[in-house]
């Protein structure tokens, strides 16, 4: 009795809280998602925007404080690994080499390890990957 009792109350209550959709006049979807998620998501994109990028991760090789030494090792880098994208930055007062867009430290571990007997002294540094530069 306190099954079915419990039931009746319950059961009107469990139908309405999973009605979050959203209807126009003509009876099509508009929304699926509860009030402020929108908001939420475009507040997030705003963000990302201003940062020019999202939270990612590139291997860096070396930094030296002259160009001609940080030069070679960008050059040897392209011939061994022409298809990983490579950034020579400045800094003041050193030069880096950074490779690599990831989205994760995992996928920065695995270029890490699969450059390590050229490149011995990567490692993974977090970065802000611009939208453009990341494989979609």
């Amino acid at each position: 009795m306190n099954r079915i009792l419990s039931f009746f109350f319950l059961f009107p209550l469990i139908i309405y809280s999973q009605n979050d959709t959203c209807y126009s006049i003509n009876e099509e979807i508009i929304s699926i998602n509860e009030q402020g998620i929108n908001d939420l998501i475009n507040k997030y994109e705003q963000i990302l925007k201003k940062r020019k990028g999202v939270n990612g991760w590139k291997v860096q090789l070396q930094f030296k404080d002259k160009e001609e030494e940080i030069l070679k090792i960008k050059l040897k880098f392209i011939k061994l690994y022409p298809e990983i994208p490579v950034l020579l930055e400045y800094e003041e007062p050193y030069y880096r080499i950074r490779v690599g867009n990831c989205r994760t430290k995992l996928e920065a571990v695995k270029i890490q390890n699969m450059i390590s007997k050229h490149f011995p002294n990567a490692y993974p540094v977090p970065e802000i990957i611009n939208f453009s530069q990341l494989n979609k």
